[in-house]
């Protein structure tokens, strides 16, 4: 565990040979995959004890009718200032006893009596929810290395997947930062600094993975992102269109 540890440390802090030797591991695939679902766990543990606590807490029914008669009094409330004095469209304002409806049978349903206590089924939403973030983070890691190891392979990389994966898997470990996400303003720039430096050591360990110079490493991080930057503007030009053409 401490060599794990110190390794993980010299990637980030970019030693030389540190990335050289990861990606020279036979196990560098499982070493990576351990790291990232770590880091991902160690980074919301503060948060999820403070949601569970909040889930502790007795649920006040009173509390939350008056919260939504409040909101019904403004509900173009939740877009902030730009919501004020704002008329709200006929077709939402058709649906409101619907909407009040929908927050009776809720209401109802709240009141349903249960086997155990209802603060269990709060509490296991939030255990649920703390031990499915990995798998968020899993699925967008090997989703946008496999579009970066192919551009790697179109510039002359010669990572194969295991070896890319565990590799890139190494940008997770500055992302510890956002244990302290929680905190207003300071989560914020921690978060920023974690993305940063977070993608600073995804474009090194493609370089160390595919025997890259960083010019060449810097352009297979980015070129999959830019693609898909591309496609999004020309698919949101064509919906544009489409509904300009079909409004005449």
């Amino acid at each position: 565990m401490n060599e794990w540890l110190t390794s993980a440390l010299n990637m980030v802090l970019f030693k030389p040979g540190a990335y050289e030797a990861h990606v020279a591991r036979q196990d560098v695939f499982k070493r990576g995959l351990l790291m990232l679902v770590v880091v991902t766990l160690v980074a919301g543990v503060l948060s999820f004890a403070i949601d569970a606590v909040g889930a502790l807490r007795p649920v006040s029914l009173q509390q939350q009718r008056q919260e939504f008669e409040k909101w019904l009094e403004n509900p173009m409330g939740f877009l902030g200032p730009m919501g004020r004095g704002m008329e709200m469209p006929p077709e939402f304002r058709q649906q409101l006893p619907d909407i009040r409806k929908g927050f009776e049978m809720g209401m109802k349903i709240e009141n349903l009596p249960t086997p155990l206590p209802k603060v269990f089924g709060r509490l296991f939403e939030k255990v649920g929810k703390f031990l499915s973030t990995p798998f968020s983070r899993l699925a967008g890691w090997m989703g946008y290395a496999l579009w970066v190891l192919l551009a790697a392979k179109l510039l002359g990389g010669r990572a194969t997947l295991p070896r890319m994966l565990g590799a890139t898997a190494v940008y997770s470990v500055p992302h510890l930062l956002e244990l302290l996400g929680f905190i207003p303003c300071l989560g914020g720039l921690l978060g920023l600094a974690a993305g940063l430096w977070g993608l600073a050591v995804y474009v090194k360990a493609v370089a160390a993975a595919n025997d890259f110079p960083l010019g060449r490493a810097i352009l297979a991080t980015v070129l999959p992102a830019a693609i898909l930057f591309v496609v999004g503007l020309l698919a949101t030009a064509g919906v544009g269109v489409a509904v300009a053409l079909a409004s005449r």
